[in-house]
């Protein structure tokens, strides 16, 4: 039963770390397109909630969330 248990934990671990680190591979991404787009802007100090209330900073993240789903892989290995 121990086992199990600590199989579960692990298990849901990992999948917390990992859906992290997704978000921190298109905040990356968003930050970096924004940035080349509009220069250095007082937006990219904000925290992502804040980020993503400007129009333009939510318009890329799209563009980032639909580059990881079209090239998953590519985009891993670009963003991580």
């Amino acid at each position: 039963m121990k086992k199990l248990l600590s199989i579960i934990v692990l298990g849901l671990l990992l999948a917390s770390c990992s859906e992290n680190n997704i978000k921190r591979m298109l905040e990356n991404c968003a930050n970096d397109k924004f940035e080349k787009q509009l220069g250095i802007q007082p937006v990219l100090s904000l925290d992502i909630k804040g980020k993503l209330l400007h129009n333009y900073y939510y318009r890329v993240y799209g563009y980032c969330e639909d580059e990881l789903k079209t090239f998953p892989i590519r985009f891993k290995e670009k963003w991580k």
